[in-house]
């Protein structure tokens, strides 16, 4: 009776005994280790945290086995550097010319300077008498000889309308002349000529015209000098360009004159280089040029032999094809129709 009793009690114990333990109050189980941490996208993972058995003695510390060091995130690579401009390809290393011969290389033409001018007068190798005009072929040189008028042109006034003592045809030279006392017209250039080295010892009516038809025709006076005109020396009553160089005038009332009534006018244009100026008292200006009919004068390299400014350099006239007296419109530099600088003329008193 008494065993059928206990059995029950036996049984509850044991029960008992198997949830809690027997003998005592609540034991500690010990603690689960903590899960290993997930490695940490490149960092070490957390330790596990130890699992607190409730009462009983600590549980040890689970070893929160360290998870597995993440391997550490690459760099995240570098962005490409932007591209510079594709850089040109490289020159070829220019070659040198080819040496030239000589062994200081050439440098380039030497400009001429500017040949002295002097009014010494030349000594004729003699002297030929034209009682008509000679009219020259290609060149004509007079080697030195002076050459004076006779007969019909024997004159040496002021009369219009005198015929020549050279006639010059387009593309011709005359060179190494002098023309005496008396010269009736001097000179006629009919188109593109030269007179080199040519002296007037006393100046007719003009002592060389330019006349022709063509605007591209040029008359080049190269050397050589004129005094004792009493009026012009150089006419120019046809187009075109008068250039007069290297060349001495003294003794006159103008040196150039682009004609101011004649019958039919043009554009006429002249150009002084390296000119030397002896002016008398009489002297009324060194050029004369129409400025209603676009004439234009050029200066460079004039001296003139008197006080400064005593001279005009550039008349202007308005010109006519009536015969009338052209009345002045200016003068002195303008740019336009008389060009030149200061520096382009020296005064020497």
């Amino acid at each position: 009776m008494m065993l059928r009793r206990l059995l029950p009690l036996a049984l509850v114990c044991l029960g008992a005994f198997i949830v809690y333990g027997c003998g005592g109050g609540e034991g500690t189980d010990t603690g689960s280790a903590g899960s290993a941490g997930t490695a940490g996208s490149g960092g070490s993972s957390s330790a596990g945290a130890a699992g607190t058995g409730s009462g009983g003695t600590t549980g040890a510390a689970g070893s929160g086995g360290g998870g597995t060091a993440g391997t550490a995130a690459p760099a995240g690579s570098s962005g490409q550097a932007g591209r510079g401009g594709a850089g040109g390809a490289a020159g070829t290393t220019a070659r040198g010319g080819a040496a030239g011969t000589a062994t200081t290389g050439q440098g380039g033409t030497a400009g001429t300077a500017n040949p002295a001018v002097s009014c010494n007068w030349p000594t004729p190798t003699s002297t030929v008498m034209l009682s008509a005009t000679q009219t020259i072929t290609g060149t004509y040189d007079g080697t030195m000889r002076r050459f004076v008028g006779t007969g019909a042109l024997g004159t040496s006034g002021q009369t219009e309308n005198q015929g020549p003592l050279f006639n010059v045809p387009n593309g011709g030279t005359l060179q190494n002349v002098i023309i005496g006392n008396p010269a009736a017209d001097g000179i006629h250039c009919e188109g593109t000529c030269t007179l080199k080295n040519v002296w007037w010892e006393d100046v007719g009516e003009d002592a060389a015209t330019l006349q022709g038809s063509s605007a591209s025709q040029v008359m080049t006076i190269d050397g050589g000098g004129a005094k004792a005109a009493a009026d012009k020396i150089f006419q120019h009553n046809g187009p075109g360009t008068m250039i007069i160089k290297n060349f001495c005038a003294q003794d006159f009332g103008k040196l150039y004159r682009s004609c101011g009534n004649c019958d039919m006018q043009y554009a006429r244009h002249v150009e002084l280089q390296n000119v030397l100026i002896v002016p008398s008292n009489a002297t009324s200006a060194l050029v004369g040029v129409n400025s209603n009919y676009n004439d234009t004068a050029k200066f460079s390299a004039i001296t003139i032999k008197a006080a400064s400014n005593s001279l005009t350099v550039c008349q202007r006239y308005t010109g006519n094809n009536t015969g009338a007296e052209p009345p002045k419109s200016g003068s002195g530099a303008d740019g336009t129709v008389c060009m030149y600088a200061a520096s382009d003329i020296t005064w020497m008193p």
